[in-house]
């Protein structure tokens, strides 16, 4: 508990646990968050804060109202709301109001900012925990098919029991994520709180936001007060759980396909409605392009990244796994063997190990630069970076200084700006799109991997020779991975060993999920052929719900596609043919005082590109649920644009 959390409750604390029953939702929620505070802490909190930033938005407020409402008068606003004659006659303005307007009004308008913003920042405040606990419940739903099909084959292996089975998944946080985390309570409240297992699993109940991870808490409840069978009953869940994993996909992709008809109807074809109207009104009136500018500069990016936000939020990705973390573990003496102690001399030379393993890091992604980038594409931006950036900046200065504003400014930065985000992104598109593809070809191959393991394990060879059989036939990409095992088991003579080296190399989740599960399981058992089956039936539900989940959303992806072509030609239309016939160069007769075609053309360029840009990054998220994947359409787009008003227009 921070110095802050004290003082909010000190402050509100009493009051908020007189009227605790009414957060007792929150209450579940917290619990469920894994937010270490209690209620009364949180909400008090959450009311300090409120109030802090509430008192700076008022502080804005009464800033900007002073600057609005300085010498404001009744007159004044008469005139500029258009208030009726007949109103103003019946409504007389008290002296005192007349005299202090632009105070009272300032005040007013402090007041506001300092109420709204104050209830936002309470609002999100408390609004966080369910957010969070909703998140969780969507990652371990994710990962319950295969945590369920992790116990049920290490309880069919034999030799271990199942508080031993889920402290064994509790280790395997970078391969289920979230529900691991949560056997890891269970494994945490008997180890280290004295809790038999019954009781663990009563507060895992309890504390669990997925009713999945629930219901099979329930009933291992059941089964271990009455001596059950565990095996079996971990074999129907995981039949359940697969079951479900087709419903929710359904569920899911009807969610993507409502949202999909949302964004094109609200943040493409609204904009693109907008701007006509905002063109046809400036014609009229001969107004400013205040609003233009907002729509194309504002609500255009920041309508995209909002939707983007809410997006990742309802369709409830699974969470990306983190890279298993290796520690290494202290030396204990045993009663015939003891432990040297460590000296300087060894301590200096572990200092050098370690220095000089660092060094052959940075040495081997500096000699095999494309090796590195094909394993992590994000290092491409190493290289990418500061050459865009030094040829940004070569440019800008070579134009310097600038004259005539916004439009000759930015008229003459716009090639170099494009040219800086090809350079940017398209190293990291194209070093992506290999590992993409490398992911994909391998997890193609998977489930058919495992079903000839099973095969010809299940006639009685060993599984490491019958590891050496398969890579005697056709397997793609996986083929050489297969052989590098091989050659590994033949080496090292440890199986385990080589599937782990196996699963590092690969690194693909499923691959990751069923070489452990198989190396795992191999420990504690010679049988195991239908374990192996087990795993196989996993990956190729897992393939096939991304296989039908890819089809499902291709049409979504196109009608995004064509949704900007449509958008991008009523922009060119209007820009190439309607907007010159006002300028008079070319038709006097239409010729509008105050109007600026470059200004318009210009407008209309950077909503291309900004509508281009954000909408292949939602048509990447929700074709592959990820956004750098949505890269390559948003340059797409773009370039369709930049080419159609560069060369054409």
């Amino acid at each position: 508990m921070n110095a802050i959390n004290t003082l909010a409750f000190r402050i509100f604390g009493e009051k908020i646990l007189e009227k605790e029953e009414r957060f007792s939702l929150l209450k579940i929620k917290l619990r469920q968050a894994h937010i270490p505070l209690p209620v009364e802490q949180y909400v008090s909190t959450a009311l300090l804060f409120s109030l802090l930033v509430g008192a700076f938005g008022g502080l804005a407020g009464l800033l900007i109202g002073g600057r609005i409402f300085r010498g404001i008068t009744p007159e004044s606003i008469v005139s500029t709301f258009g208030i009726s004659y007949r109103v103003t006659r019946v409504v007389e303005t008290p002296t005192f109001i007349e005299a202090h307007l632009s105070f009272i009004l300032t005040a007013i308008g402090g007041l506001l900012f300092f109420s709204m913003i104050g209830a936002l920042t309470y609002g999100l405040i408390m609004a966080y925990p369910p957010v969070k606990a909703d998140t969780r419940k969507r990652a371990i739903n994710a990962a319950m098919p295969h945590a369920t099909a992790f116990l049920y084959v290490m309880q069919r292996g034999g030799g271990m029991t199942i508080f031993d089975n889920m402290k064994s998944l509790s280790k395997y946080s970078h391969l289920y994520g979230t529900a691991s985390r949560e056997f890891g309570n269970i494994i945490r409240d008997i180890e280290y709180f004295g809790k038999d297992l019954k009781d663990a699993l009563w507060d895992a109940a309890d504390r669990t936001p997925s009713e999945q991870f629930k219901d099979l808490v329930d009933g291992l409840i059941s089964i271990v007060s009455s001596g059950g069978d565990v095996t079996l009953y971990l074999k129907n869940k995981t039949d359940v759980y697969k079951a479900n994993a087709n419903k929710e996909q359904k569920r899911f992709l009807e969610t993507l396909g409502i949202l999909a008809e949302v964004y094109i109807t609200v943040f493409v074809v609204g904009p693109l409605f907008l701007m006509v109207i905002l063109v046809v009104m400036n014609m009229v009136d001969n107004g400013g392009l205040t609003q233009l500018y907002i729509l194309v500069y504002g609500a255009i990016p920041f309508g995209t990244m909002i939707f983007l936000v809410f997006l990742d939020m309802l369709t409830g990705d699974a969470e990306k796994m983190p890279e298993e973390q290796i520690s290494g573990i202290k030396q204990d003496s045993f009663s015939d063997v003891r432990v040297k102690p460590v000296t300087e001399k060894d301590e200096e030379l572990l200092q050098k190990m370690e220095f000089f393993e660092k060094v052959s890091r940075v040495k081997s992604v500096l000699l095999h630069p494309i090796k590195t980038m094909l394993n992590r594409p994000a290092y491409a931006f190493v290289i990418s970076v500061p050459i865009a950036l030094g040829y940004f900046v070569s440019a800008f200065l070579k134009h310097m200084p600038y004259y005539g504003g916004f439009v000759e400014t930015a008229s003459t930065l716009d090639d170099y700006i494009y040219v800086t985000l090809l350079v940017l992104f398209i190293p990291y598109i194209i070093f992506h799109e290999l590992e993409v593809r490398r992911v994909r070809q391998i997890e193609d191959q998977i489930p058919e991997f495992l079903k000839r393991l099973a095969s010809i394990n299940g006639t009685g060879i060993l599984l490491a020779d019958a590891i050496a059989i398969t890579a005697q036939s056709n397997m793609g990409r996986l083929k050489s991975e297969i052989k590098y095992t091989v050659a590994d088991i033949r080496w090292n003579s440890n199986l385990v060993e080589a599937l782990k080296r196996f699963e590092a190399r690969v690194r693909t989740n499923m691959t990751r999920r069923s070489l452990s599960l198989i190396a795992k399981a191999s420990e504690s058992t010679g049988d195991i052929n239908q374990i192996i089956s087990t795993v196989a039936d996993d990956a190729d539900i897992e393939k096939y719900l991304k296989k039908e989940r890819s089809a499902e959303m291709f049409i979504y992806v196109f009608i995004i596609f064509v949704t900007f072509g449509v958008f991008l030609i009523i922009v060119y239309v209007l820009a190439a043919f309607f907007l010159p016939a006002l300028d008079g160069s070319s038709n006097p007769a239409m010729s509008m005082g105050g109007f600026d075609l470059k200004e318009y053309t210009l407008l209309f360029f950077h909503a291309a590109l900004l509508q281009g840009f954000g909408s292949g990054m939602v048509a990447g998220k929700m074709g592959s649920g990820s956004i750098a994947s949505g890269l390559k359409q948003s340059l797409a787009m773009m370039t369709m644009s930049y080419v159609l008003f560069v060369v054409f227009i």
